[in-house]
């Protein structure tokens, strides 16, 4: 390999740590699927709820990327019509409290928890 593609090459790496530090330290393995089930993310969305969130925190960041997608596709379909002044600690807050009702379904995984929380609270007209 010539000495200017090692050197892209090596860049890229470190900007992928910098940017991911939880792929430095093993905590996201890109080899297998992540936990999607609802009993990983009932605690960490409440967190969001309770206005406790952390900047950095890539299992807050998934379940809020999977609440927006939910959202988005159930959007799409015209299944699920959020108000826009709601934001995303009112979103996590529906889900939590939805979450906390369900306790039969911590297997399941949660997307699907998240579209029967959105759908029963803010169903298309």
């Amino acid at each position: 390999m010539n000495e200017k593609l090692s050197s892209k090459v090596l860049t890229l790496i470190l900007a992928l740590f910098y940017v991911s530090p939880l792929w430095a330290f093993g905590e996201f393995n890109m080899n297998s699927m992540p936990d999607l089930s609802t009993a990983r993310f009932k605690l960490v969305c409440n967190e969001i709820a309770e206005g406790k969130a952390k900047e950095d925190d890539f299992n807050q960041g998934l379940c809020i990327g999977i609440i927006l997608g939910v959202e988005d596709n159930a959007n799409y379909d015209k299944k699920i019509c959020v108000p826009q002044n709601i934001d995303i600690k009112g979103r996590a807050q529906v889900v939590s409290d939805y979450v906390a009702t369900q306790p039969n379904r911590m297997s399941e995984a949660f997307a699907s928890l998240v579209f029967d929380a959105m759908a029963k609270k803010w169903p298309c007209s």
